[in-house]
């Protein structure tokens, strides 16, 4: 077989010896162009088909010579023009589907015309004039040519095969020259590929480089933390031995001064020297307004002009190869420069000032970032703080507290802790927590803590002000939830009641014993559903300290809430009593300051185990002319306590005009009083089974009524009344020092 599109010189000889072989063979002239068609049809393929050895290159075939033709596969005659055609081999045209060319073969004595399926150049369809003159050899014998002839024939198909050996011979010499072109160009190209290849794994390393370093300051948000990493960086990119970044702060008054930071050596390196000033070599950088790379930078002409020094300090390390460029923000501020330096000349490239420069305008973007941020978290803080309550001082009683805002972001929380003074040795602990972040969040929870200040005041019970604060809670629908713990501690009688709505458990610790959790009824949060909040009691001995905290002191991903309480225990065991050293000790031992997720507020309260209120109580007959008997009790337990005579005749007065009321307009069957004595203060308090509650009443010039509980108001530091169980206290603060 023989393809038609990549016929060679010794494929058609060998197809030409067939055609011969065939010719020969048969016994007469029409048997003999019969049997060269049938080889050829057979054999000429065209390989363009898709079924393994191609088609028929030929739709037709014509032979000619001694008289006789024959048509094959085709139309009964030859194109006319191809059948004049001079002698030689020609091509022509054809437009009847599927012959493309007509190949025109035309020797002495015999004509060869097929129409070819396949676009023919002229140099293959010369071959075929071998054919031809191969096909004539083998017809000598049926044509009955002598020995001249037959010797005439071969020897124009010698010169046929001689001269497209040597048409072939030039193509091949002419291609191997192209080739050898071509290999030359693809040698540069490949050259000038690798060149290329090596520039763009180089500019692609920067960009991969600077990436990395972009991706790594914009996650950071710490001013210091930036510019440290950022001269790290810069410094390891451009080989430098020494790199530094000095950089323009300013502080909380407006006024801006400068910072370095330094790597590849220690700061003490630098700690003698004073700030660089803008000299001529510093002053391009330090005004924005250019890079300054240099192999020698002592041989600048700008180098060594400026006193004292004219050049570098005495001590200072050597530099040489110098290279500078400006850290300018996006609004054209400049923030600082990066200078970078090395004792031997010529160490700085044309990429490494590349690099710099990347490394300065990431540096720019995250300084801005981390200023912003910083902006942002200081009002957010402040903010935050500016609603926080300030955490009254009580006599007898040690109390720290601390808020610590979340390591990051700038959103406010809801977290808050409260003290809250009552009456008679009586104090409200307070701790909450609005669930989410922001604004909304912040402003939620200072409504919150007036809210229990105020409900506080009234003295209503931890369950009724947890209901109570529920209902104003939820009567806002768009309001965020809340937990809190809401707790009175009595030091009078050692007691703590409290409710819980949603809220940790507050821990109890008494010095050398474990740590305890005050567990109990827990209600839902805040603002969810309407709940009766139950109350519960516990005792709590003198020198016990209580803690109250929030989630954020707590709470972690990789640990349960029950293992990181067991842990909250095992800490606050180690810190029995309350202090700021002891407070932050505990903190740092739950959560890192530096990186916690979550805000805190943390409230820790003891009482003074030596500074326990003495108490004393007497019941009388509602009756005005008891009146006496209570005062002399008065008089009688104050002196015994070792209370100033001024004071107990101060406390005299205010209890005599408290009986009265109670005795005179009450509807009682008894009046109890009941006398505390306070670190600070002496506590009256004066009960009867009468809920009504007495008020002020503005008395006229001359009404002899009305005065009693104005000289109660004038004698003592505070006054009130809260409803119990089973009627009221009415009560009173007299102090123990006169102001």
């Amino acid at each position: 077989m023989y393809d038609l599109n990549s016929l060679s010189l010794s494929e058609i000889v060998r197809c030409g010896t067939d055609v011969r072989a065939a010719a020969a063979a048969a016994h007469d002239l029409p048997a003999a162009l019969r049997a060269v068609a049938a080889l050829l049809c057979e054999r000429v393929r065209d390989g363009d088909e898709r079924d393994g050895h191609g088609g028929p290159a030929f739709a037709w075939l014509h032979l000619a010579a001694g008289g006789e033709a024959i048509t094959v596969g085709g139309p009964p005659a030859a194109d006319p023009e191809a059948l004049t055609a001079p002698r030689g081999v020609t091509l022509h045209d054809a437009d009847d589907y599927p012959v493309r060319v007509v190949l025109a073969v035309i020797g002495a004595g015999y004509r060869l015309l097929a129409g070819v399926t396949v676009r023919l150049d002229q140099a293959t369809a010369q071959l075929f004039e071998l054919i031809g003159g191969n096909l004539w050899i083998g017809l000598q014998r049926h044509l009955g040519a002598g020995p001249a002839e037959r010797e005439e024939a071969l020897g124009d198909l010698l010169t046929a095969v001689e001269r497209t050996a040597a048409e072939q011979a030039t193509r091949l010499e002419r291609t191997v020259a192209e080739l050898g072109d071509a290999a030359d160009r693809l040698r540069r190209s490949q050259h000038e590929l690798r060149e290329r290849e090596a520039r763009l794994r180089e500019e692609t390393s920067l960009v991969e480089a600077l990436h990395a370093v972009g991706t790594d300051l914009s996650s950071e948000l710490d001013v210091d933390r930036v510019v440290q990493r950022a001269t790290d960086v810069a410094t390891s990119l451009t080989g430098a031995a020494f790199g530094s970044f000095f950089y323009n702060v300013t502080d909380e008054l407006g006024e801006s001064y400068q910072l370095y930071t330094l790597s590849g050596v220690s700061k003490e390196s630098f700690a003698k020297f004073p700030m660089p000033r803008n000299t001529k070599v510093f002053d391009p950088t330090f005004r924005g307004v250019g890079h300054l790379r240099s192999d020698d930078i002592t041989k600048d002409p700008r180098y060594g002009l400026n006193e004292p020094y004219s050049g570098d300090p005495e001590g200072h390390l050597p530099v040489v190869s110098y290279l500078a460029v400006p850290v300018i923000s996006s609004t054209g501020e400049v923030l600082g420069g990066f200078f970078f330096g090395h004792p031997r000349p010529a160490r700085f490239t044309a990429r490494h000032e590349r690099l710099a420069v990347g490394v300065a305008a990431h540096a720019a973007a995250a300084l801005d970032n981390a200023r912003m941020y910083l902006r942002q978290r200081t009002a957010a803080v402040e903010l935050q703080r500016s609603l926080l309550p300030r955490i009254p001082r009580v006599e007898g009683l040690e109390v720290v507290s601390r808020y610590l805002p979340a390591a990051k972001g700038v959103e406010v929380g809801g977290d808050w802790v409260d003290l809250v003074p009552l009456s008679a040795g009586r104090v409200a602990l307070v701790v909450g927590d609005v669930m989410g972040k922001g604004i909304r969040a912040a402003a939620v929870m200072g409504q919150l803590r007036t809210a229990i200040r105020s409900y506080a005041s009234l003295d209503l019970s931890p369950g009724r002000l947890m209901r109570q604060l529920n209902t104003l809670l939820a009567a806002d629908l768009d309001t965020e939830m809340a937990t809190c713990l809401y707790a009175v501690y009595d030091l009078v009688h050692g007691t703590l009641n409290y409710a819980n709505a949603g809220h940790l458990p507050a821990v109890g610790v008494l010095s050398g014993q474990p740590s305890r959790l005050l567990t109990g009824p827990v209600g839902p949060p805040l603002g969810t559903v309407d709940f009766p909040y139950t109350e519960q009691v516990v005792a709590v001995p003198p020198g016990e300290a209580l803690l109250l905290y929030t989630d954020g002191l707590i709470e972690r991903r990789d640990s349960n809430i029950e293992d990181r309480l067991a842990h909250l225990q095992v800490r606050v065991a180690l810190h029995p009593r309350p202090s700021l050293a002891a407070l932050d000790d505990l903190v740092a031992g739950m959560v890192d300051p530096a990186h916690h997720e979550d805000d805190l507020a943390v409230l820790y309260v003891r009482q003074l185990p030596d500074e326990v209120p003495r108490t004393a109580r007497a019941t009388y007959p509602a009756s005005a002319e008891r009146s006496r008997t209570a005062r002399r009790f008065v008089e009688q337990t104050l002196l015994g306590w070792g209370v100033p005579g001024e004071r107990v005749d101060t406390a005299v007065s205010v209890v005599a005009e408290l009986f009265a009321n109670a005795a005179t307009h009450a509807r009682t069957r008894t009046v109890e009083l009941r006398l505390h004595l306070l670190p600070a203060h002496i506590a009256v308090e004066v009960f009867d089974q009468d809920n009504r509650l007495p008020f002020l009443i503005e008395p006229t010039f001359d009404d002899e009524h009305h005065r009693g509980l104005h000289i109660v108001r004038a004698t003592s530091d505070r006054w009130g009344t809260r409803a119990v169980a089973d009627g009221k206290i009415v009560w009173a603060e007299i102090p123990l020092r006169p102001h």
